[in-house]
Parts: structure tokens; C-alpha cells; sequence
């Protein structure tokens, strides 16, 4: 029996300041679970994958009542423990990607690095994308070897709006995830949602996190993709 609802991702998976709920906790409330957060600001999707499964280490007795939300964020998210401070700390979004970095200032000189090079080879966005099938299943595999209930879903958009990246080679990965667990892989956000009305649904101009608007009405796209596969 079901009795807690564990999310974990970035900050479209926590409050905001004068916020009242977030997507996990309004889905908690409304099964009547008790809601366990483990997103956090800034998070990556490595650090994503090594907090839950770290979770139901330490946790056991939380495998067979737990149901997971999980909200992907950018994979441009590179996450590593900083030695001096013994946390997690990350480096790298989209606009601060070399690709990004060239797009804004294309008469910009790459700088004179010997690793400029292998840097820009490895955060090209078919790689990008390579690595975040390979983390989805990562944790798919994960989920679904001890038998915890889950839920997955874009919270970042995975690619800019403008770029298309050919993906034939990655299919064998792409068509291993479970889509009736992952709520419209590869083409909606949460982020992609809100910003269709950001008016409504985002905090303000300036400040383009979902609004508690932006997340209730997320929420029921999810609690709807969950009750149409019966997940729960």
C-alpha cells in the first residue's frame, strides 16, 4: 500500500519564494500521501539519480509504499562533489554551453585552450541527448528491479526550441525507456507548458519558474497521465 510520494529535480520541483505548493506536493495531497522532497536549486540529473537511489539505500522500508515523481532537468547539468565544501555542486546550462556561448557571440574567438577542443566535441547536443537516455534509464532499470512505482517527465526543456538533432542512432536507447511512465518524452516540459501562458502561469517576467497557477494546472496533466496508465 502506498503511503508516501517521494519527488526529486531541480527548482521546478520545489518552492518559490511566497509560494504555497509545488507539482510533488499537490500530487501528495491529493492521494493523501505524505510528500518526501528531495529537489533542490540547480540540480542536476546526476545528482538527481545519486539522491534517490541513496534515499531507498538508507531507506528500505520505504521501497514498497513510495511512489516516485521524478522531473528531469537539462542535461547540460554536469554535476561533481566539490572536495572543499563535501557537496554537490554542478556546472554548465544551455547558456553556458559552448554552444550557446557561439550562438551569442559567433565572431568570438574560442579561447586558446588545448581543451577548447574536446570540450566543445562533448557538449555537442546529440551527446546531450545520448546522455540523458542513458541516465533515464538508469534509473528506470533502478525502479523497476526493486518494484517502486514511478512517474518521469520533462521539468527543463531538453533541447533549445531551434535546434534539431537527427537521432536514428539513439532510437535502440529512446525506444527502451517505458512511455507509459514518462509523461510525453522528448516533446513536452513542465517549462515548455508555462511559458505558453506566462502571464498565468510563470512567477513573473523576470522570473519564468512555474507560478503556483503554473503548477497546479502541471499537476493534472500529470495526475492524469498517471490515472490513464493506472501508475498508482
Amino acid at each position: 500500500m502506498l503511503t508516501h510520494l517521494l519527488s526529486n529535480g531541480c527548482s521546478f520541483l520545489t518552492k518559490r519564494r511566497g509560494m504555497d505548493n509545488h507539482t510533488g506536493v499537490l500530487l501528495s495531497g491529493h492521494y493523501g500521501y505524505e510528500h518526501i522532497g528531495l529537489a533542490s536549486s540547480g540540480k542536476g540529473n546526476d545528482r538527481l539519480i545519486v539522491t534517490t537511489k541513496l534515499f531507498f539505500y538508507e531507506n528500505p522500508e520505504r521501497i514498497k509504499d513510495t511512489f516516485v515523481l521524478i522531473g528531469w532537468t537539462n542535461p547540460a547539468r554536469s554535476d561533481y562533489i566539490d572536495n572543499y565544501r563535501e557537496d554537490w555542486s554542478n556546472s554548465g546550462t544551455w547558456g553556458e554551453s559552448w554552444f550557446s556561448l557561439k550562438t551569442k557571440k559567433e565572431k568570438e574567438k574560442p579561447p586558446r585552450d588545448p581543451s577548447w577542443s574536446t570540450y566543445k566535441q562533448i557538449h555537442n547536443y546529440g551527446n546531450l541527448i545520448a546522455k540523458m537516455f542513458r541516465q533515464i534509464l538508469e534509473m528506470q532499470d533502478f525502479f523497476e528491479n526493486l518494484g517502486i512505482k514511478y512517474c518521469m517527465y520533462h521539468s527543463l526543456n531538453v533541447l533549445p526550441a531551434n535546434i534539431k538533432v537527427k537521432l536514428e542512432k539513439l532510437e535502440l536507447l529512446r525506444e527502451r525507456i517505458n512511455n507509459n511512465r514518462f509523461y510525453r518524452l522528448g516533446e513536452k516540459s513542465h517549462a515548455s507548458f508555462i511559458c505558453a501562458d506566462k502571464p498565468k502561469f510563470t512567477v513573473s517576467r523576470t522570473d519564468l519558474h512555474p507560478s503556483d497557477e503554473g503548477h497546479l494546472a502541471w499537476q493534472k496533466k500529470i495526475k492524469a497521465f498517471i490515472e490513464e496508465n493506472s501508475l498508482i
